[in-house]
């Protein structure tokens, strides 16, 4: 270990030491994602979240400019906003994952658990709902192109730990950077398990690599079934190139995961049923069932959620679940509207009377669905999906 890791491995143990004797035992509001072992770097500084859905945005800790975490900084951030939370003004007041617990004597984490990584803002893609052209980065700003140089540091001070560790690759487009491929198998060669979410316009040996070693989730949100969708909602023409990209890393029976984002602009049935064909004719095994954030957090506007995208969401779980995929709603819909998905798919108590076991053996499982799911909206008192009023919930 050399010297500079070898202080900050021993700066860490000093400071948390100091962090559990402020704030052990004693009843705080507080949220897991401050007690040191999951952080988010974006342009400049590093964050105590990734959340994109809370007003104030997540908190700073301290800034980051080099590839390097100095103990004292980090934790004493940590230390500053946990104090403020005890306020009315704190930084994360207002966020639901705030709430008064009874801390441990011990809390402070001994290493990096998760670690987000959003500080890159270059991308192949022009998703209508990415805020990422925003994203700016200060001029003395370098470590956005030494993830590999961060990683060997951590792994040399134990800060991150083989099979125990997590690095998530946010946006914009990760493939781009020219340290992607060294560092992804740099951390797959550690047993650091990335989660890597990728447009898949760009193919990635590195990412295939992790997918057969088992040490890696990887992620596409392609959003649509169709090409003329897709180059409606993610405004670029490569539609076949990452159905391709989707099959080839599909194909390694990694942790591969496709994901729908569900919003105005696709949640259309027929776009729904081209979705889930192309998806079953790729190999998928998982897909993920999202919302876009603003239309699920916030009461107004173009986005919001309305019946047609319940609906849609509602049909893409039902249509994977009859094709043996395994379908699962993303943690950012609220509760109020997966009981109300729930309620719509609900097949098996709703819906089992609809057609004939003569009937059914005359159609696909996928026309037996739509035909269903057609027949629970007339239930419902709407004539027709395409008739769907736009109202809020």
């Amino acid at each position: 270990m050399n010297a500079e890791c070898k202080s900050a491995a021993s700066e860490w143990s000093r400071y948390s030491l100091s962090v559990d004797n402020e704030f052990g035992g004693k009843c705080l509001n507080h949220c897991a994602c401050l007690n040191g072992a999951i952080f988010a770097v974006t342009p400049g500084f590093l964050r105590a979240c990734g959340s994109a859905t809370h007003d104030k945005g997540s908190p700073i800790i301290c800034e980051y400019l080099k590839p390097t975490i100095d103990p004292e900084e980090f934790l004493g951030g940590l230390s500053t906003i946990i104090r403020q939370n005890q306020t009315n003004t704190g930084p994360c007041v207002g966020c639901r994952r705030l709430v008064q617990t009874i801390m441990p004597r011990q809390f402070a984490a001994t290493f990096f658990s998760t670690i987000s990584l959003h500080d890159f803002c270059g991308c192949n893609s022009q998703c209508v709902y990415c805020g990422g052209s925003e994203y700016f980065l200060p001029e003395k700003y370098v470590a956005s192109l030494d993830h590999e140089i961060l990683f060997s540091n951590l792994l040399e001070a134990k800060l991150i730990r083989p099979e125990l560790t997590s690095v998530e690759w946010g946006g914009g487009e990760p493939t781009m950077l020219n340290t992607f491929e060294s560092t992804v198998r740099l951390l797959r060669s550690n047993k650091i398990r990335q989660v890597i979410n990728t447009s898949g316009i760009r193919y990635s040996n590195a990412i295939e690599e992790a997918l057969r070693d088992r040490v890696a989730t990887v992620r596409i949100s392609v959003d649509s079934g169709t090409n003329e969708t897709y180059f409606k909602v993610k405004r670029n023409p490569h539609s076949d190139s990452v159905w391709e990209s989707i099959r080839r890393y599909a194909s390694t029976g990694g942790d591969f995961i496709l994901k729908y984002i569900v919003f105005g602009m696709n949640s259309d049935i027929e776009e729904i049923d081209c979705f889930v064909r192309r998806a079953q004719s790729a190999g998928v095994t998982k897909v993920c069932i999202s919302v876009e954030a603003h239309s699920a957090h916030s009461p107004s506007g173009d986005m919001r959620i309305t019946l047609r995208e319940l609906v849609a969401a509602s049909l893409i779980h039902n249509l994977m679940k009859a094709g043996n995929v395994e379908a699962y709603f993303e943690s950012i819909w609220l509760p109020d509207h997966i009981d109300k998905i729930e309620q719509i798919g609900n097949f098996q108590s709703n819906l089992s009377r609809i057609i004939s076991p003569e009937r059914e053996k005359e159609v696909n499982p996928t026309l037996r669905l739509l035909r269903r799911i057609r027949r629970l909206l007339r239930d419902l008192g709407i004539r027709h999906p395409r008739s769907l009023l736009r109202k809020r919930l």
